[in-house]
């Protein structure tokens, strides 16, 4: 695949998921905030992140898994925005006050939500396997050997939810 066909297929895909972006490009300069980019226009290319302006990793790809690899990643950032929307919070009533003339206050120190990774690991993999069912297979079987690394705690397991994906056309 050339750079080209990768944005083209780019662009389909998120057309599947009800996020058209007809003028989708693949970054091909660092951003410096570890956004991948990409050096090369195919059938090869070297995938880079960059981080503060110090290349963190250098790989390379062929087009069919750099299309994989772009698109893991936005699902990703997909479902961890949907988990984020749909959660939460509790904190005490001293501190909901503080926050109504000082939004943001104390965000994540005082309090607890209803956060679980299962949450958005789960509309990932959907997200994925909409897309394609091989590719939701692949990032369930990456996750599960992450799971078995890092298990969900208890709380993750009490505050999983299913996440409504309709939005982006998945059931």
């Amino acid at each position: 695949m050339r750079v080209t066909e990768v944005e083209a297929a780019i662009r389909e895909a998120l057309g599947r998921i009800n996020r058209p972006f007809p003028g989708y490009t693949i970054d091909r300069t660092p951003r410096g905030d570890g956004t991948p980019h990409i050096e090369g226009e195919g059938p090869f290319f070297d995938l880079i992140v960059d981080d503060d302006g110090m290349e963190r990793s250098r790989e390379t790809v062929d087009g069919h898994e750099l299309l994989f690899r772009i698109l893991r990643r936005d699902m990703r950032l997909i479902a961890m925005a949907e988990e984020r929307r749909t959660r939460t919070d509790t904190a005490p009533s001293w501190l909901k006050a503080l926050r109504k003339w000082w939004p943001g206050a104390l965000e994540g120190l005082i309090g607890s939500d209803d956060y679980s990774r299962g949450t958005w690991i789960d509309g990932h993999i959907r997200l994925m396997t909409h897309l394609r069912s091989d590719w939701g297979a692949r990032v369930h079987t990456e996750n599960d050997a992450m799971l078995r690394r890092y298990p969900l705690t208890k709380g993750e397991h009490e505050n999983f939810r299913r996440l409504d994906l309709s939005a982006y056309g998945v059931k």
